[in-house]
């Protein structure tokens, strides 16, 4: 992994203790939240994390860094912050997975015809999320095809 090893240019923590405290709270918030969204479709996991990331960066170095290395989504946050978007494959297995999970809910859990709509329209947006966000192997040619 590539990650990026000089953060200073990403770091803006504040002066104060209080809204120090309030970022860092926001910040473990959104990191379980993206964690979890890792493993229940319905919850979109990198954009949590970049905002865990957000308000680490606001907080605390130390944790900001630990995202932004970290060996499971570390690499994933340093390119999607970088502009490279997100990989196909991760494109792929999320649309995949929120097809599923929403097709599953609305024929198996959901009886109330305003609720499946909902559903099924929580599910369009994150899909329409997804596949408005650059696909890193596109833009990786892209750049290398500018630089040439």
């Amino acid at each position: 992994m590539a990650a990026v090893t000089s953060f200073e240019d990403q770091l803006n923590v504040s002066r104060s203790m209080i809204v120090r405290s309030i970022y860092a709270v926001l910040g473990f918030l959104f990191l379980g939240i993206g964690i979890a969204g890792f493993y229940t479709p319905v919850l979109p996991g990198t954009i949590n994390l970049l905002a865990a990331a957000y308000f680490f960066s606001m907080s605390s170095e130390r944790m900001f860094r630990w995202m932004m290395t970290n060996k499971v989504f570390g690499q994933q946050l340093c390119d999607y912050r970088a502009g490279l978007g997100i990989p196909r494959r991760v494109k792929v297995v999320a649309i995949t997975s929120i097809a599923i999970s929403v097709a599953l809910t609305v024929s198996l859990a959901l009886d109330d015809p305003w609720a499946r709509a909902g559903m099924v329209l929580f599910g369009l947006v994150g899909v329409w999320f997804i596949l408005t966000k650059p696909t890193r192997e596109i833009e990786l040619a892209r750049r290398r095809q500018a630089a040439a």
